[in-house]
């Protein structure tokens, strides 16, 4: 029984001893993390890009749905459309209610309508301020609601935009 005191004695000791130890040595691991520098020179660049600045990416286009058809563009693979504004007018004896775009995002379909304003020659739309994502590959599409089948008037539909990558 004497030497099992010993030992649990022994034990004790050099459990003491490494914690002792364990606190007093240096921190290898932040020094290792103090070591490393990043100089950038003219012949060594650091390669930076400001990923979330809409204006290197912009997205713009000018779209003529009608009454009898819609229009419609492709969002490019590898990129999410962001489209953030929508303006438009409608020219000639048009009785447009109203423009729609359409997309899909995350795999699900999605819509906003955005009324025209009533009166005067030129017709404008109310509310352009949308925020919809398209997804990469993915298509848009712009129609428009009109009381009357057989309108001629030209609609001009501007979506504003930028892309961001899929990756």
């Amino acid at each position: 029984m004497k030497s099992s005191g010993f030992f649990s004695s022994y034990l004790y000791l050099a459990l003491v001893a490494t914690l002792l130890l364990g606190l007093a040595a240096p921190r290898q691991v932040q020094a290792a993390a103090a070591l490393v520098s990043v100089t950038n020179t003219a012949a060594n660049p650091v390669p930076t890009k400001a990923a979330d600045n809409p204006a290197l990416n912009s997205f713009g286009t000018r779209l003529y749905p009608n009454v009898r058809d819609y229009a419609s563009f492709i969002v490019p693979a590898g990129k999410y459309l962001v489209i953030d504004s929508v303006s438009g007018f409608i020219t000639g004896s048009n009785t447009a209610l109203d423009v729609t775009l359409f997309a899909t995002t995350a795999g699900t379909g999605v819509a906003r309508i955005i009324p025209f304003r009533v009166g005067g020659p030129i017709q404008y739309l109310e509310n352009a301020n949308v925020r919809l994502v398209a997804d990469p590959g993915s298509t848009v599409i712009v129609f428009v609601t009109d009381s009357n089948y057989n309108d001629s008037g030209g609609v001009n539909i501007d979506i504003y935009g930028y892309y961001v990558n899929a990756n």
